[in-house]
């Protein structure tokens, strides 16, 4: 199926930066109902971004904020291994052979 079809709407997608500085600004024709996924995709590619200002037209028409999605390629922070990364608060292979 093809993902512009004659029912998208054009809509303007700003990247804003913690500053509320824009650091990028994409123009995309989208299917209804498809707009929160192109953002998404835009805070993964754009670190920079903490929010997204959906535009329709002349005005904003959402705004959608980051919500713990990282960028793609993006460093964990300290302490944020990964799931099931951290020892802490683990037995030791021993204990689990003592039993």
């Amino acid at each position: 199926m093809d993902p512009v079809a004659d029912d998208s709407e054009t809509l303007t997608f700003v990247c804003l930066a913690a500053n509320q500085v824009a650091s990028f600004v994409d123009v995309a024709s989208l299917r209804p109902g498809r707009h929160l996924d192109h953002a998404q995709q835009l805070f993964r590619e754009h670190a920079s971004a903490e929010t997204i200002e959906i535009w329709r037209d002349d005005k904003v028409w959402e705004v959608v904020g980051r919500e713990g999605i990282r960028a793609i390629g993006a460093a964990r922070p300290p302490g944020e291994e990964g799931a099931g990364a951290s020892t802490t608060n683990r037995p030791s292979p021993d204990d689990l052979t003592s039993a």
